[in-house]
């Protein structure tokens, strides 16, 4: 570290010279108290936005580019969203000079597309049948990246439910009504010869531990959850009768979305929050302990079985590059209830330019995988 030289009013003319100089030695703005944190481990190399000064001419520093504030959000507590949360807990978001103090979480389905629409959110990381709703409906929001292209959950159920017949007629717990909570039950029940809303019925609890709550309140009979609540409620005696996750059902699952505005307008923005993501889902697939202590910061579960398992479960199945996976989404759209689904085409709901200004950049082929 560089050892600052004392100021003295000696060699000043004037107020003017010795008010610039004793501005040069302040050692920065004024307000500000905190500095960048260090680079954790794993992080890109220098370089990347806001990751590092440039020496101005006659050997100064200049001080590094201002932060640009974003709004990230997330849609759901379970561990699909880990690579966002590690974006913000490790540092990446400003390492790519973006100004993220904190994360909220917002409601999928209406919820998420009035805060998008309204420029209340930037960036979200969500499933994808919401931001494709969104496009159907003329509100022009789009996925612009994806961190998974399968469904990963599972339904379990009460103890009394031993067979897949037993099922019939009765009703499973999902977090909300067309989240992927949701889809990915209906998906495994069709697969297994029961039809949705007919044979067995789906009922919005307001979110998994809701969903799990209901369970063993009896006001369900099952429930669709991802890990590691599924390990949760198998502790609790609640035995997995759909694996979901074994049946490898491609989907655009654990998706990057804003609108068509942000990206048009502040297409800097979106890629810098791509990278920070990128570097998220990167650093979860290579060190193991620093994810699991992520996930049970923003899950509330302190298993350690549980979180490690929950990391070896996707550890194989997080993708590091997030160019969104059109055949993934053109399975939701396959499944998607509004008519206009029927005529659009999976390009209508992606934006590829912030992708595929990422690949060209380089970035992606630094990090570790």
């Amino acid at each position: 570290m560089r050892t600052q030289e004392p100021c003295t009013g000696r060699h000043a003319i004037g107020v003017v010279l010795a008010g610039l100089l004793l501005l040069a030695c302040s050692g920065g703005s004024a307000g500000s108290s905190s500095s960048a944190p260090a680079p954790p481990p794993g992080s890109a190399p220098s370089g990347a936005a806001g990751g590092s000064s440039s020496a101005a001419p006659g050997g100064s520093t200049s001080a590094p580019p201002a932060l640009e504030p974003a709004h990230v959000a997330y849609t759901t507590i379970a561990a699909v969203q880990a690579p966002f949360w590690i974006a913000l807990e490790a540092g990446y978001f400003r390492e790519q000079g973006l100004d993220v103090p904190a994360m909220e979480r917002i409601e999928p389905g209406a919820t998420l597309l009035a805060a998008l629409h309204n420029g209340d959110v930037d960036v979200v990381a969500a499933g994808g049948p919401s931001l494709m709703l969104g496009t159907l409906q003329g509100l022009e929001t789009l996925i612009v990246g994806s961190q998974m292209n399968v469904l990963e959950s599972a339904i379990v159920v009460r103890p009394e439910i031993r067979s897949i017949e037993d099922l019939r007629g009765k009703t499973v717990g999902v977090s909300r009504l067309k989240a992927i909570s949701d889809v990915g039950a209906r998906l495994g029940l069709e697969r297994m010869g029961l039809k949705p809303d007919v044979d067995v019925f789906t009922r919005g609890t307001g979110g998994i531990a809701e969903s799990l709550a209901a369970l063993e309140q009896g006001a369900v009979e099952g429930a669709s959850v991802a890990v590691p609540a599924l390990f949760t409620a198998q502790k609790r005696g609640y035995p997995v009768l759909i694996d979901i996750s074994g049946m490898k059902i491609p989907f655009a699952n654990a998706t990057i979305g804003t609108t068509r505005a942000t990206v048009d307008q502040r297409l800097p923005i979106v890629e810098r929050a791509l990278r920070a993501v990128s570097q998220g889902a990167s650093r979860f697939k290579t060190d193991g302990a620093f994810a699991a202590q992520v996930v049970a910061k923003y899950t509330q579960i302190e298993d350690p079985e549980a979180l490690r398992g929950t990391v070896e479960v996707y550890q194989p199945i997080f993708v590091v590059d997030p160019y969104p996976d059109l055949p993934a989404v053109q399975a939701a759209l396959d499944v998607e209830e509004n008519p206009a689904a029927r005529t659009a085409k999976p390009e209508d709901m992606v934006d590829l330019r912030p992708a595929e200004r990422l690949r060209q950049s380089g970035f992606l082929d630094r990090l570790p995988k």
